[in-house]
């Protein structure tokens, strides 16, 4: 017996598809099917530049990563 985790998709004919590791051989297998309560949603073909994002502000001198900048004399 072999456990594998996978993602399934449901059809309108409410026929079950999935994708198995190339080392299952073919034929007919027993399977057992566990459904989540919540149904995950398809990912789209959504582009980065479409996703609306919060940008930071940046300081008006720009961003320093010095140390000098990062840490006041006190924290040595």
């Amino acid at each position: 017996m072999k456990a594998l985790q996978t993602t399934g998709i449901v059809t309108s004919a409410h026929q079950l598809v999935v994708d198995v590791p190339s080392d299952v051989p073919s034929g007919s297998h027993r399977v057992v099917v566990v459904l989540d309560e919540a149904i995950t949603p398809e990912p789209s073909a959504t582009s980065w530049a479409d996703l609306a994002l919060p940008s930071a502000q940046w300081p008006a001198g720009g961003l320093s990563l010095r140390r000098e900048d990062l840490y006041a004399d006190t924290d040595r």
